[in-house]
């Protein structure tokens, strides 16, 4: 009969100490919390915030612009910009011309006004770039610093008419980078004028045929210069815009 009793008193002590190990209770005379939040607190662990505030995005403004109406009769120019925040923005730049702009001003001051300022060039150069500007002020307000990429395609032909074949050409591409200083005029809530020079570098390769010079014990006595090209190209730059500026 004793015998019986102790196993039964074991086997009571075995279960309790089993149902300790598995859901152990706070130390003695600390009552037990409550697993379960109140009502209220779940509330306020749940209720979302009142003002968020704004979430991230490109900033503002958004503008467009194209260079001056006088110059369009040999050079036709496009650039956008969009804002990133209050002083960065990113531009980029499209521009179709036909020779550099100091070739153009010097042929126009050396050559016959009453037949037009254009040399008897054809072909064009295209430049192709996108850059970031950065701007102390604000976007597209005061003073301005850019750096971009560039490509530019140069497919010019020299001074020819419909009896000369063409003595100088130029195929060939530029891949490089171009920095910029400048300033930009807010003439108004919308309407801006900007104004940046500064210079590029970079690698040029294609072909091109070059005029040296006459060899008059040759027929004909044009002495030229034609083959491939692989070189450093460096050149000076400037833009001028007017625009719209959105948003700002």
């Amino acid at each position: 009969m004793r015998h019986r009793v102790l196993l039964l008193a074991f086997a009571a002590l075995a279960a309790l100490a089993g149902a300790a190990r598995a859901d152990p209770g706070p130390p003695w005379g600390i009552p037990r919390a409550d697993p379960s939040p109140s009502s209220g607190a779940a509330r306020a662990q749940q209720a979302p915030p009142s003002n968020p505030g704004p979430g991230p995005g490109p900033g503002v403004p958004i503008a467009f612009a194209v260079n001056v109406p006088f110059a369009w009769s040999w050079s036709l120019a496009f650039s956008a910009w969009v804002g990133i925040d209050d002083h960065h923005a990113i531009r980029a730049n499209y521009a179709r011309y036909r020779g550099p702009l100091w070739a153009i001003i010097r042929n126009s001051i050396e050559g016959d006004l009453e037949e037009g300022d254009i040399p008897h060039d054809v072909g064009h150069t295209t430049d192709l770039s996108v850059g970031w500007a950065y701007y102390p002020r604000r976007v597209l307000d005061g003073a301005t610093l850019e750096v971009s990429a560039l490509l530019r395609l140069n497919r010019l032909r020299g001074r020819i008419d419909s009896m000369t074949p063409a003595i100088e050409e130029q195929f060939t591409n530029v891949y490089g980078a171009r920095a910029f200083v400048g300033w930009t005029w807010r003439l108004s809530d919308w309407w801006f004028l900007a104004l940046s020079v500064g210079a590029s570098a970079g690698y040029e390769r294609g072909r091109e045929k070059v005029f040296v010079g006459y060899d008059f014990s040759h027929n004909p006595p044009d002495i030229i210069r034609e083959g491939c090209v692989s070189r450093v190209a460096l050149s000076g730059e400037a833009y001028l815009r007017v625009g719209m500026a959105f948003g700002q």
